[in-house]
């Protein structure tokens, strides 16, 4: 049997990994502060979700 391409999945499995153990300190560490900073890039999210939307619609 021949092995399936990986694509690189390794790297990348290792970074997740290592950014959700980043996140889980910081909600042990701080929880009041990962909520302000939770909140803060759904602001964020809103507002760029929000622009893009006025975008098209100006377009159509």
């Amino acid at each position: 049997m021949m092995p399936l391409p990986t694509n690189g999945g390794t790297g990348r499995r290792v970074a997740l990994t290592l950014a959700a153990l980043v996140v889980l300190a910081l909600v042990i560490r701080d929880p009041a502060g990962a909520a302000v900073i939770a909140r803060q890039l759904a602001t964020w999210g809103g507002a760029i979700l929000d622009g893009v939307v006025a975008f098209f619609r100006e377009l159509s």
